[in-house]
């Protein structure tokens, strides 16, 4: 869980300091015309095209046993999403940011961006425990663009909405779950991980899951050298696996990106990311408790608030 933090924290600071780079210079004029996302019916029109997304990859992966297809589509999404966030580095460090983003393009920084978005998607492929690393660079670079293009009462709008989606997904129609299935299975980079080992009683397993681990024990020894003491208490050791979306990553990166243009400044930015972490500590908690899938933007919401209410009271 701890590493779960981790994680998390770094993709809501680096996505400051990146927005902290795009902004660089801009006037308030420049920050409000890439306010594109406005209106009630822009966050309306994004929250369809989810769902509508959604229902296509769940239909995709109940009917499509393979994996390339599956592949060439994290590919697309890794490229693009990462290609803003290396575009912002390389336009920041060359000083056009300005031309770039508000005025005439710069293409060799394009290009830079371009391959190195390129050389992420293929070292993601040719080394799948950079799940984790692509998956950070995609959240950061969903959060960044998304904050940038909505107003902060649209992004509010739109988590709130987004916040009764996923928890309608996840305990109503389940089919949030389907997907992290799929993605989980395909080691997609579409949300970060980490697992740690627990041991629960024998006699909370089935008989054949009982007779499973038996065969398997001397294996298992070898991962867990205590397993020996764990066996004299009757306890069975299983991998306990923890995972975060991709969405719950960028979702309040959006919102704390697209708090800079109330004041032009970052101090309501790092309040937002203050209570996004405290609603992820109420997920972990309740996590560990439960033990089951649950939707992680209704906690990283209710944080948001309070730290709202707190940033307004001070």
């Amino acid at each position: 869980m701890l590493y779960i933090f981790v994680m998390f924290m770094i993709v809501q600071f680096s996505g400051l300091l990146l927005a902290s780079m795009l902004f660089s210079g801009a006037t308030f004029e420049q920050v409000s015309s890439a306010r594109v996302i406005s209106s009630t019916e822009n966050v309306v029109f994004y929250l369809f095209y989810i769902v509508i997304f959604a229902v296509i990859l769940i239909f995709v992966a109940r009917i499509y046993r393979g994996n390339k297809l599956f592949v060439i589509f994290e590919g697309a999404v890794l490229f693009i999403t990462s290609f803003f966030v290396f575009l912002i580095v390389a336009v920041y460090f060359t000083g056009s940011v300005q031309s770039a983003f508000y005025g005439s393009s710069v293409y060799q920084d394009y290009l830079v961006a371009a391959i190195l978005a390129a050389a992420m998607v293929i070292a993601k492929n040719k080394i799948p425990s950079l799940r984790n690393t692509a998956a950070i660079i995609a959240s950061v670079g969903v959060g960044v663009v998304l904050g940038v293009s909505f107003s902060f009462l649209a992004a509010m709008v739109f988590m709130i909405i987004l916040a009764v989606y996923d928890f309608v997904a996840v305990f109503i129609t389940k089919h949030m779950i389907t997907l992290a299935n799929a993605v989980t299975e395909r080691n997609l980079a579409f949300f970060i991980g980490a697992s740690e080992i627990e041991a629960l009683p024998r006699s909370s397993f089935s008989k054949a899951d009982a007779k499973r681990f038996e065969k398997m024990k001397a294996m298992a020894e070898k991962k867990v050298p205590q397993i020996k003491e764990l066996d004299k208490k009757r306890l069975i050791p299983i991998e306990v696996p923890v995972m975060l979306g991709t969405g719950d990553l960028g979702v309040p990166l959006m919102v704390s990106v697209a708090a800079y243009g109330v004041t032009l400044n970052f101090t309501l930015s790092f309040f937002i990311v203050l209570g996004s972490i405290f609603g992820l500590a109420i997920t972990m908690l309740i996590l560990a408790r439960l033990k089951r899938a649950l939707p992680a933007i209704p906690p990283l919401l209710l944080g948001i608030l309070i730290a709202l209410g707190i940033y307004a009271l001070l």
